[in-house]
């Protein structure tokens, strides 16, 4: 077992997460003071994330480690970042217009992505399965609330406790999971998980194993691959459509690099044992997210769908593990975060009061 070290905490490599988390206290206490012109409180949030972002690419060739190792900024994480910033703020443009005709408190709203954009930032930049955790149940805690925020809305509230209830179970598998592998391995850091098994020094290697697939399950249901996907349906047509479109690009972004940075840097040398069912799940995820799509006669669920179906073909980046794997996987989920913007900025546009879903 590693010995407990205090950990040395480089405050520059933590400046994305402490300028978003300023600005999104900052969102809820200006909140208090103003009246119901509430433009200036987008304009804290949007500047928030441009300042993140820049803090994020001012380490971009610079490799930075925290926290024991804990945490790492990289050319990686700096681009992540990156995205996320964008997402977050292309959420907030399109919510404008909705959030007053649904009259949702924007206070809150808009600090929660703020929040949610730290965790996203902490998954992307988490060598420690701890500081993985800890990322996650930021991000789904902001989202669950957001899922909900509509509270007059059954549809909403209903999305909000699926997603609660499901994400909660899927948390426990993937606490399970790390439970199993820290057990087997003595270490919670990618990189001592990833010599102890190259060294041959596992506890167990069954329980090594079940930890993985375990692992491979919580972040299925994160970024809802099949067969964990069936949450995401019903969520993605009961929230609030600017909070679908921020749900499918940011934190599916965010777990998609977690995924990719522990597959890749804590057990490479287990790439027989879990190929096999990362390929499957990918096979079927692009399959079964595409076939639901051409059923679907909800564009909000058709959109869920074809979600589901790009996680089939991010997966196979995971997979693949060579130089090119990282950068395609950063492009496509640009890429991918414009698109889905654009098709539901549409469908914000063209949606009624109570009718955006355009069955």
């Amino acid at each position: 077992m590693e010995p407990i070290i205090a950990p040395a905490i480089d405050l520059v490599s933590l400046a994305p997460v402490l300028v978003l988390s300023v600005f999104g206290i900052m969102v809820l206490v200006t909140d208090l003071f103003i009246g119901k012109d509430k433009s200036v409180l987008v304009f804290i949030s949007l500047t928030g994330l441009l300042m993140g972002a820049i803090s994020s690419l001012a380490k971009y060739n610079l490799p930075v480690h925290s926290f024991n190792g804990a945490y790492i900024v990289d050319n990686f994480s700096v681009f992540f970042t990156f995205i996320f910033c964008i997402s977050s703020a292309m959420a907030i443009l399109v919510s404008i217009d909705y959030n007053k005709r649904e009259r949702i408190k924007v206070g809150e709203y808009y600090s929660l992505i703020l929040f949610c954009t730290v965790g996203m930032v902490l998954l992307a930049s988490s060598t420690d399965m701890i500081m993985i955790f800890l990322g996650i149940e930021i991000v789904s805690i902001s989202l669950y609330v957001l899922a909900g925020i509509r509270r007059n809305d059954t549809k909403s509230n209903e999305a909000a406790l699926k997603y609660f209830l499901l994400g909660a179970f899927a948390t426990g598998f993937l606490l399970y999971g790390m439970t199993l592998i820290y057990g087997s391995t003595g270490s919670t850091k990618l990189a001592s998980i990833a010599n102890v098994i190259g060294e041959g020094d596992v506890a167990s290697e069954p329980l090594l194993i079940m930890g993985v697939v375990l692992m491979i399950i919580g972040f299925g249901f994160k970024v809802a691959a099949v067969p964990f996907h069936m949450w995401a349906p019903d969520v993605y047509q009961g929230a609030p459509t600017p909070v679908t479109a921020f749900m499918a690009v940011g934190p599916k972004a965010a777990s998609l690099a977690a995924f990719y940075r522990f597959f890749s840097e804590a057990i490479p040398q287990l790439s027989p044992s879990w190929e096999v069912l990362l390929c499957t799940v990918s096979v079927l995820t692009m399959f079964i997210g595409n076939l639901g799509a051409i059923m679907q006669t909800n564009i909000k669920r058709l959109l869920a769908f074809s979600s589901v179906a790009h996680v089939g073909y991010l997966i196979i980046a995971i997979i693949a593990k060579n130089s090119l794997s990282s950068s395609a996987l950063m492009f496509y989920m640009l890429t991918y975060a414009f698109m889905i913007f654009g098709t539901f900025g549409i469908v914000i546009l063209l949606g009624r009061k109570g009718d955006e879903n355009l069955e």
